[in-house]
């Protein structure tokens, strides 16, 4: 295999990486945001202070994920 295809599949699989980093945070956070919206109209039998810690949690997740997401990004479109 040359340079060339590993560095092809390197981007590739890069692309893939970050893609999912960025889909999986959204998902985090529209988890948070339903668990967080479920739990104020009482539809959900959590304890309150586990459904707040739990949905805190997801959102900061999903944010930390969004944001490597697009730190692997901008670090793929400099290192070109």
């Amino acid at each position: 295999m040359s340079y060339e295809e590993r560095n092809d599949n390197n981007n590739a699989y890069s692309s893939f990486r970050t893609t999912m980093h960025i889909g999986m945070g959204v998902f985090y956070l529209i988890m948070s945001f339903f668990l967080f919206y479920l739990n104020a109209f009482g539809a959900m039998e959590l304890p309150v202070g586990l459904a707040y810690a739990l949905g805190a949690l997801m959102l900061f997740y999903g944010i930390f994920r969004i944001w490597r997401g697009v730190t692997d990004m901008k670090y793929r479109k400099r290192s070109r």
